[in-house]
């Protein structure tokens, strides 16, 4: 044989080298292939600077998120396009076919207003791996079921428990799990009951397959190709209906009597569509994720924010400042974000899973080895059941059931339509693994609620069973650190498969364990007006898993002095009474059956109540000088809850009035009160009541009287109240007198009826006055004084006027206003009569007298 001499290799080795060199070389300078395959041309993520002055000016003009293609094609010389806005300050521009994605993404990151830019790529569903020891197989039954979900034993190493999960919850139905995917079929007797309102990301039309673009409807129509349509020279593939599978696997609708049990059970499950035919683009699927967390706003807001997002999808690469500070995003608004590692066969975990602050799943078989389609890594935090086959013909014995549909292109909505994949047609990949693990997470946050993102993690990675050891002698090796070499099935460490097998039921027992119950406090109103009663209702409250809540205590941690509470306080309903006005905080604890407390405070605001309103009713309203006018304000209400405390009268003279015109002649501070004028004064005043109520607030109301000064008193004197026509009556006044302090003013005379018959001669603005008379009939004369104080007073008299040459009655009719009158003496009519009868002669004694004109009495002819 003959001898190696090494001396003789170096030359060789040496050219070697040289001849890489030239090759590096060369391939540097040859155009770098474009980063996507899209004929459409380069296309980039752009995320702009929150303080760069393209987004200030969005801001202003009050634009939803960037569209600033046209502003940077202007920057960068090239012809550039918007694309579909992502978030608030992220979208995607479009290049034309004369620059790639990586190079365009590389130029827009260096602009001032750019936060990063990166190629958006393609990804693809997990598809089956084309793998030697997973042969499809039509001939055998399946026998093994849900394996996956039992309780682990020395066959079923990798089970997951979920059985033991379901013993302390099954879910709750507020929690939320997003499968951002290829969309599901809504009608699958599985999920029809699970489904929340999702969306459709995929902006391309011709990927999305349906038709159209983004719209609410996340219906898988199908994701199935023809060959060489993905421009990789691929064969044609069927519709895998992957979303419908990996949404069965979190929360098929369990205990049903149909179809598969989900490891969620009543969760429920928001379906996200960002995969169709040949994949998805990195920007519809982050825009997806940030709409499914509740991050973003585009479209609209999500009514139903997950807590949990699914993402049984990836490529190969890196993680990219795009998917990262989508993460971050997510991860800080509280969402769990669990990512299939990828089916590789032990090469480097894929994309998004290699990103920070992710939960990484890898693959195991039944026996808790790698299976061998997985990636593994550093990256990957736990591993779940990937599904496998052992047997290389024959039916698949330890698949992942899934619901499915028939349809090999578009989906078969019959009844028969609707199945679950079997032995033969089966599920296997690292996309059935990572929903167990979404399940899981689910399940913890419906006894945990409060869990946060890394402690969701911890407690998955500190609950998990150990992977099984390599035993001695085995031919399966260990898995080693993923390089450019496949790797089969082999024995997991911690730093190639995560921290270890997943047990969703020590996972859940141990969320369970940390869990404090929840307080919740109802308040019938959080700002009411001083003197309410607030009802508090924590019923609402509830303990963490099996356990339940047997304590209630009320208390108030802040403003005591403005509300109490009336009744008891260890019950599940509390009645907070307000007294005061200001702010007062109550709290409420509760205890589990445990002894685990948690509490809760609600703030109630205490306004200022309605002010008491004042009723005043006085006696009247315009009186006389002299007249007392009685106040009652006992009709004033204080707001419901308070009463009238106190009263206080006061009285004011308008201007011009005299100061003393009017003065309490009782207590002031009572509900009623008594007012005095003055007698010789006249003019107005107001009267106030202002009330106070047990709050202290204050109202007041008034009440303003007219003061008349005293009339007058008129009075007329006639020298006769009957007379015969012709003859004149005069009128006295003289009787009429002023009230003390006062002078009569003024006089006025005035006839008031019978002017025909009648008419005064001379004046009729002094103290008397004198009517002649014309005919028969009546007449009234009226007077109307005046007092030096302006006051008035009038009175009348009615005179009969009789034929000339009747007999005068002597009767009389007078009225007054303001004053006494004069009435005819008895004694001058009798001496009237008496003078006519011994003046009359004797013979003559029956023939009539004739009266002269402006005579009272007859005269003989």
């Amino acid at each position: 044989m003959r001898r190696f001499n090494p001396s003789s290799f170096v030359p060789v080795l040496l050219a070697l080298i040289a001849a890489i060199a030239l090759l590096s070389l060369v391939l540097g300078a040859l155009p770098a292939h474009a980063a996507t395959n899209d004929a459409d041309g380069a296309r980039v993520i752009v995320k702009f600077k929150a303080l760069g002055p393209l987004m200030r000016a969005a801001r202003e003009r009050g634009d939803r998120g960037p569209q600033h293609a046209t502003t940077m094609g202007g920057r960068l010389a090239l012809s550039l396009r918007d694309g579909r806005m992502i978030d608030a300050r992220s979208q995607v521009i479009w290049g034309d076919k004369s620059i790639t994605s990586a190079a365009l993404a590389a130029r827009l990151a260096q602009d001032a207003d750019v936060e990063y830019a990166v190629p958006d790529e393609r990804r693809h569903a997990l598809a089956l791996p084309n793998d030697p020891l997973l042969p499809a197989s039509a001939s055998a039954a399946l026998a093994a079921g849900q394996w996956y979900l039992q309780p682990a034993d020395s066959t079923l190493v990798a089970a997951i428990n979920a059985v033991g999960a379901w013993n302390i919850t099954t879910g709750s139905s507020s929690v939320v799990v997003a499968d951002v995917d290829t969309g599901v079929l809504p009608a699958h007797p599985d999920l029809a009951n699970k489904l929340l309102a999702g969306y459709d990301f995929v902006s391309s039309t011709t990927t999305a397959g349906d038709g159209g673009g983004r719209d609410t409807d996340p219906t898988d129509p199908g994701d199935y190709t023809t060959a060489n349509q993905c421009g990789d020279g691929g064969a044609a593939t069927s519709s895998s209906w992957h979303g419908t599978q990996t949404s069965s696997i979190i929360g098929a609708q369990t205990n049903n009597g149909v179809g598969i049990a989900s490891v969620g059970y009543d969760v429920k499950v928001l379906p996200v569509r960002v995969l169709g035919k040949c994949g998805g683009t990195d920007s519809d699927i982050i825009a997806g994720m940030l709409w499914a967390g509740g991050v973003s706003s585009v479209p609209y807001a999500n009514p139903n924010p997950a807590k949990v997002i699914n993402l049984s999808l990836g490529g190969s690469g890196s993680c990219t400042t795009a998917y990262q500070d989508a993460i971050n995003q997510l991860v800080a608004a509280g969402v769990t974000v669990v990512a299939a590692a990828g089916n590789d066969e032990g090469l480097a975990v894929g994309v998004p899973a290699n990103c920070s602050n992710v939960i990484a799943v890898a693959g195991l078989r039944h026996i808790g080895t790698k299976v061998g389609f997985s990636s593994i890594g550093p990256e990957v935090a736990i591993a779940a059941p990937g599904g496998n086959c052992v047997n290389s013909t024959g039916s698949c014995l330890y698949p992942i059931l899934t619901a499915t549909d028939s349809g090999t292109t578009t989906a078969n909505t019959t009844a028969a339509g609707y199945t679950y994949s079997n032995g033969t047609n089966y599920s296997v990949g690292t996309s059935f693994a990572t929903p167990m693990v979404a399940g899981a997470a689910a399940l913890m946050l419906s006894v945990n609620p409060s869990l946060k993102p890394a402690t969701i993690k911890s407690l998955l990675q500190s609950s998990a069973r150990s992977f099984p050891t390599q035993p001695s002698g085995s031919s399966t090796p260990v898995c080693k650190a993923p390089t450019s070499t496949a790797q089969d099935e082999c024995y997991c460490t911690t730093s190639t498969c995560g921290a270890g097998m997943l047990d969703v039921g020590a996972a859940v027992a141990a969320a369970a364990a940390g869990a404090t119950p929840t307080a919740s406090i109802s308040a019938s109103a959080t700002t009411v007006a001083a003197g309410t009663t607030v009802t508090l209702d924590g019923s609402a409250s509830v303990a963490a898993g099996t356990r339940t809540v047997t304590g209630y205590a009320w208390s108030i941690t802040s403003g005591a002095s403005f509300a109490s509470f009336s009744g008891a306080t260890n019950t599940a309903t509390a009645s907070l009474k307000t007294t005061g006005i200001g702010s007062v905080t109550v709290q409420l604890t509760v205890t589990d059956s445990a002894g685990t407390q948690a509490s809760k405070t609600q703030v109630i605001t205490v306004t200022a109540p309605a002010a008491p309103t004042v009723g005043i009713v006085a006696s009247a309203s315009a009186v006389a000088a002299g007249t007392a006018v009685s106040f009652d304000g006992s009709s004033s209400k204080a707001a419901t809850g308070f009463s009238i405390a106190s009263y206080q009268w006061t009285v004011t003279p308008t201007s011009g009035s005299p100061s003393n015109l009017a003065t309490f002649t009782t207590a002031t501070n009572t509900s009623a009160a008594t007012v005095s004028t003055l007698g010789s004064g006249s003019g107005t005043f107001t009267v106030t009541l202002t009330v106070t109520d047990s709050l202290g607030q204050t109202g007041s109301a008034t009440s303003t009287v007219t003061v008349t000064p005293l009339a007058p008193t008129a009075s007329i004197s006639p020298s006769a109240t009957t007379v015969a026509a012709g003859n004149n009556v005069t009128l006295d006044s003289t009787g009429s007198s002023a009230p003390a302090g006062r002078t009569l003013t003024g006089y006025q005379w005035s006839l008031t009826s019978g002017s025909s018959i009648a008419a005064f001669s001379g004046s009729t603005t002094g103290s008397t006055a004198t009517v002649t008379t014309s005919a028969a009939g009546t007449f009234t004369v009226q007077l109307q004084l005046t007092d030096s104080a302006g006051a008035q007073a009038t009175k009348t008299q009615t005179i009969t006027v009789t034929t000339a040459g009747s007999s005068a009655t002597g009767s009389t009719s007078s009225s007054s206003s303001g004053g006494g009158g004069g009435a005819m003496s008895v004694m001058w009519l009798l001496g009237l009569v008496l003078s006519a009868c011994l003046l009359r002669p004797a013979a003559k004694r029956q023939q009539p007298l004739q009266p002269m004109p402006g005579k009272s009495t007859g005269e003989r002819r």
